[in-house]
């Protein structure tokens, strides 16, 4: 299996004029992250319109992915979750003969992000999702989707108990507890942050690294966030933590996927269209993000 990376990217899906997901500019795109030494999500469900991608083109997806990659980086599938269990073991065992390194498993989103399922109920899902997965898991605490956080017990049980769960993602707007989260299992496994703003302080309390919409626009930036944590060069963090919270403010302003596709266009990558019903972004939002990733150095030559 390929050796996971410190930064991973929520890889955007292009699409041609014709609404199809074009395999060539993919290829780039996955190329370009693999230089970069950047891990790959794909299919994810915001950043790569995974929830608007049909089961055949989700199956195409993967396969691409991991033939452009070719083990340089992992390829890691994201299009998993927000239905019935069935399905989501049906989709992940899928995955898995595509080849890809592992597959990301959502928190159970059944119905409306109002409805909460009850803890026998996230037992009984994952139970049967991790006994019917044998290959690499990455679970992911993704508060800002599904509406609610894991426990973190109930995390540090999984882990504890899965030997195929090998990361840990989490999207938790609240620090408390995703330091809590860390001290409960990132000595036993990986735990990447989803949220940038809080990346330097995971770091510092032993995350492994970040799994982001930045690392579409700027790899090596998000990279070197890492490196200077690591080195512990304080001053270096300070700048490019400070470059890649701007780079965050603004596509965050605009909305991913559509700010995160533009920012690509802008700085040379084929981003693709998006799928309805996403719209482009207006002129004036486009050169908003142009001015913020010229004052970053990110814009093309």
């Amino acid at each position: 299996m390929t050796s996971p990376c410190a930064v991973n990217a929520m890889c955007v899906t292009p699409f041609d004029a014709h609404d199809h997901i074009d395999e060539d500019a993919l290829a780039v795109i996955v190329d370009r992250l693999s230089m970069a030494g950047v891990g790959i999500y794909l299919g994810s469900y915001g950043t790569g319109e995974g929830h608007l991608l049909r089961p055949t083109e989700i199956t195409r997806l993967y396969r691409v992915g991991v033939e452009t990659a070719a083990g340089r980086v992992p390829v890691y599938a994201a299009a998993l979750g927000f239905t019935s269990t069935d399905e989501v073991i049906e989709a992940a065992l899928s995955a898995v003969d595509t080849g890809v390194d592992a597959v990301q498993i959502h928190p159970p989103r059944p119905g409306p992000i109002a409805i909460v399922p009850r803890p026998q109920e996230l037992d009984r899902f994952y139970a049967d999702v991790l006994g019917a997965l044998t290959t690499p898991v990455h679970l992911t605490n993704q508060v800002v989707m599904v509406g609610y956080p894991l426990p973190v017990a109930l995390i540090s049980e999984l882990v504890a108990s899965y030997r195929q769960v090998t990361a840990v993602n989490t999207s938790d707007p609240d620090l408390a507890r995703v330091a809590e989260l860390l001290r409960a299992v990132a000595t036993r496994t990986d735990v990447y942050v989803g949220i940038v703003a809080q990346l330097a302080t995971a770091l510092a309390l032993g995350a492994a690294g970040a799994l982001c919409f930045e690392a579409d626009v700027a790899p090596e930036l998000c990279t070197a966030v890492v490196e200077a944590s690591r080195a512990g060069d304080t001053d270096r963090l300070a700048l490019v933590f400070g470059q890649l919270l701007q780079l965050n403010e603004i596509l965050s302003r605009f909305g991913n996927p559509r700010s995160v596709k533009a920012a690509m266009a802008l700085v040379g990558l084929p981003a693709g269209a998006l799928r309805r019903p996403y719209l482009e972004l207006g002129a004036d939002e486009v050169d908003g993000i142009a001015a913020v990733l010229g004052e970053l150095g990110l814009s093309k030559p």
